[in-house]
């Protein structure tokens, strides 16, 4: 064996360990993350504990702490989380030199505001106006994802929905609309399906589609 060779065999040897660390330590952060996303979905922030955390994980409170400062920035990589799961699948159809279909916007946004994970979210949200400590922490994840949704900051958007102050206007408020009906489902006992989704969504969808139409 040469010595070239050789050292080339070591360094992978060294390589792997490492490797597998690292992914053994992505893992752990998914899986707090997974926890704390299912333990906010079920039992709601209040009772969100360190405690439970690490009992859905599997984890010990240093294997946490290890990973993440404290609850609260478990709480934004959580956040976080939700939201690049949102923003994978927010593209709607349509390229960003291509005229937004109003109807398939609007049934592209219920299904993300529907998802169990905005539940989380509105969790999150209400915690952190009510908790200054943890909402200093959430608020940079939360001002990030709002600008995204804002089309006069998200030059994509805006060229999708047209220059139109009214179009921005009313994806707006199609926007508050779902916002409304994603904090009624977080209420509503059982499922939190409530009867009237599919006949809003229905409507502004129609809506969506004469006022796009008319503003292009």
């Amino acid at each position: 064996m040469s010595a070239a060779t050789s050292r080339t065999n070591v360094a992978a040897s060294v390589r792997r360990p490492r490797r597998r660390q690292v992914d053994r330590s992505a893992a752990t952060r998914l899986q707090l993350i997974e926890a704390t996303l299912s333990s906010l979905i079920e039992v709601g922030y209040a009772r969100t504990t360190t405690v439970e955390v690490c009992r859905r994980a599997g984890v010990t409170r240093g294997a946490l702490l290890h990973h993440f400062d404290s609850l609260a920035d478990l709480f934004a990589a959580t956040l976080t989380h939700i939201y690049e799961g949102f923003l994978a699948g927010s593209t709607g159809g349509h390229g960003p030199d291509q005229p937004v279909d109003g109807e398939a916007l609007v049934e592209g946004l219920w299904r993300h505001f529907s998802r169990p994970e905005y539940k989380a979210v509105i969790e999150l949200w209400l915690a952190s106006r009510n908790e200054p400590d943890l909402g200093a922490v959430l608020q940079p994840t939360i001002l990030r994802i709002r600008d995204l949704a804002d089309p006069r900051l998200n030059p994509r958007l805006l060229t999708s929905l047209s220059q139109s102050e009214d179009a921005v206007s009313f994806y707006r408020l199609v926007l508050e609309a779902m916002i409304g009906m994603a904090l009624g489902r977080a209420v509503t006992p059982g499922d939190g399906v409530m009867g009237h989704e599919e006949q809003v969504v229905a409507l502004l969808g129609r809506v969506a589609g004469e006022f796009l139409d008319a503003a292009g």
